[in-house]
């Protein structure tokens, strides 16, 4: 019986457990709905608070007075005043600046005259979309997405780029979450200062063509030769965005390396500019070369590629030098005597060379650009040709020469002419040389593509047959410049025209570019600049003020450098 019984009260206390588990499992259940319910109720208490806020979102103005940065040091290039300038920011910065009252900044970085530094937090992640517009220069518009550190983000630091000097300028500041949603939508004035060092654009010309200008900012380099050291920006209406201060010597191009832009502002250095303006880092070529013409940037080598003088010689545009990115080093590659000895005794000297000094230019090496990541083209103005080069940074070659005419006759250099296909008159006088590769053609062949000025000189080389080339023009005056597309098979050893169409005659200076679907050109002498199509129909073009000319007027749109891309 007490067997029994023990069997009856563990068979009850163990029910009793499994009711307590029960009810403590239905009870976490319980609870676990609870907080479950609890959860998608602030869930949706939440999304219904966000869903009326975003729809309470409404574009407002916002008063805004730009600050001025002070400095002692006035060489905006020097280590020392980009310090003045990031103290100042930095201090500013303690302070609770959101994107409903931001801190702005007027040329921060002593970079851009017209440029804002904006700075700004909120709680939201979120990118920018900023639109400047300059209602008394014309009602142009200016928008783009800001490029931050993130795609989304809390923290807003921006250069706005774009403004208009000697009027008021509205910039507007949309943010917008994942969702493409804005979450904040604001506007403000700013008056910029007239700035008569600016080049008053004088006329625009529509030209036939129905095609739209592509995005971008055309850059006016060298105006009046180096004079006055600026880069000047404008935009697809001839609207004026913008001035970069530079202290000496021109700068012949706009080059982006990684995150920053680089452009050299004296004649021997080079700075990079980081998104918000600041000056990060400078190079020196020091004493003994000195800049002229061109330099761009090597990719795979992580280095500058300079046309330079060579002080210590006594020939002048003849000599390409690199310099190390990461380290500041600076090589020569290519000294041009060394390769056309011929060429350099067969030059006539004058008393004076193009710029009045005594130095011979007997080649007068102009542009260059990379063809693969060991071998360049380089174009000599002198002698009308365009120079291929391979293995130029380890033990530099003469590939192949394009050249028109009978210069190289009688010489050793003969041999490296490649033969013409078709009839046409060869580039003359010609500027900025650029490589155009097309996946569509065979190995081996890809296109050139140049400014041929069309313009029959040469100063050193007296035997110059120029009935080779008929139709050129003098440096007083000229018929027409010519846009020249040449298609390049090293196979073959052949070249031949495949594109070309009439520019505004300019004996010397001058570029084209290829942008996207559309060609854009400066043309020096004759103080315009505009786009055409990819057929050569004038799009738009501008006339600007200058006593002489610009050097070059290349387009940018900044893409991955300012604006996301």
């Amino acid at each position: 019986m007490s067997y029994l019984k023990g069997m009856i009260e563990e068979m009850q206390e163990s029910e009793t457990k499994k009711k307590k588990k029960k009810n403590i499992i239905i009870s976490i259940l319980a609870i676990l709905i609870l907080m479950a319910a609890g959860f998608f109720g602030y869930r949706i208490y939440a999304d219904y608070k966000e869903e009326q806020f975003l729809k309470g979102v409404k574009l407002r103005e916002i008063k805004v007075t730009p600050k001025v940065l002070e400095h002692k040091e006035k060489d905006v290039f020097t280590e020392a005043y980009q310090q003045e300038s990031q103290e100042q920011i930095d201090q500013q910065k303690k302070k609770n600046y959101t994107i409903q009252k931001p801190l702005v900044v007027q040329n921060a970085y002593g970079t851009n005259t017209t440029a804002l530094y904006y700075y700004g937090k909120t709680d939201r992640a979120s990118y920018a979309v900023c639109t400047v517009e300059a209602p008394d220069a014309g009602a142009a518009v200016y928008k783009h997405t800001l490029k931050a550190k993130k795609k989304y983000s809390t923290t807003h630091e921006y250069q706005i780029v774009g403004l208009s000097a000697g009027t008021r300028n509205k910039v507007t500041m949309e943010f917008f979450n994942e969702d493409k949603r804005a979450i904040e939508k604001q506007y403000f004035y700013v008056d910029i200062p007239e700035d008569d060092v600016i080049p008053r654009i004088l006329k625009k010309t529509k030209g036939s063509s129905a095609q739209k200008m592509e995005d971008g900012l055309f850059a006016l380099l060298g105006h009046d030769k180096a004079q006055d050291a600026n880069i000047y920006l404008y935009d697809n209406n001839g609207v004026n965005r913008g001035r970069m201060p530079l202290n000496k010597y021109r700068t012949d191009r706009l080059l982006f390396v990684g995150d920053d832009m680089a452009y050299s502002y004296d004649f021997n250095k080079i700075a990079m500019v980081n998104r918000l303006g600041k000056v990060t880092k400078t190079y020196d070529l020091g004493e003994r070369y000195e800049f002229h013409h061109d330099f761009l940037y090597a990719k795979k080598q992580n280095k500058f590629i300079c046309l330079v003088n060579d002080k210590e010689q006594d020939t002048i545009e003849d000599v390409v030098v690199s310099v190390d990115v990461r380290t500041g080093e600076v090589k020569e590659l290519i000294d041009f005597e060394d390769y056309f000895k011929t060429m350099r005794n067969l030059a006539y000297r004058p008393k004076k060379n193009t710029y009045g000094g005594t130095g011979l230019d007997w080649i007068h090496l102009n542009s260059m650009n990379m063809i693969d990541d060991d071998s360049m083209i380089f174009s000599s103005r002198e002698q009308s040709t365009l120079i291929k080069m391979k293995n130029v940074f380890e033990k530099p070659e003469v590939d192949y020469l394009i050249h028109g005419g009978t210069v190289y006759n009688g010489t050793d250099y003969q041999k490296y002419m490649l033969k013409k296909e078709g009839s046409f008159v060869g580039q003359a006088g010609q500027h900025t040389i650029s490589v155009e590769h097309d996946k569509s053609l065979p190995k081996g062949q890809y296109y050139l593509y140049m400014f041929n000025n069309n313009y029959g000189y040469s100063a050193t080389i007296k035997s110059f047959d120029w009935s080779m080339f008929p139709g050129t023009g003098t440096m007083k005056e000229g018929e027409k410049s010519m846009y020249y597309k040449y298609l390049v098979d090293e196979n073959k050893r052949t070249y031949k025209l495949v594109q070309s169409f009439a520019i505004p005659y300019s004996p010397i200076v001058s570029s084209v570019e290829h942008m996207k679907n559309n060609i854009s050109f400066g043309s020096g002498t004759s103080k315009t600049f505009g786009e055409y199509d990819k057929d050569g129909k004038l799009i738009y073009s501008f006339g600007y003020d200058a006593d002489k000319y610009s050097y070059r007027v290349m387009k940018y749109n900044f893409e991955g450098y300012l604006f996301r891309d």
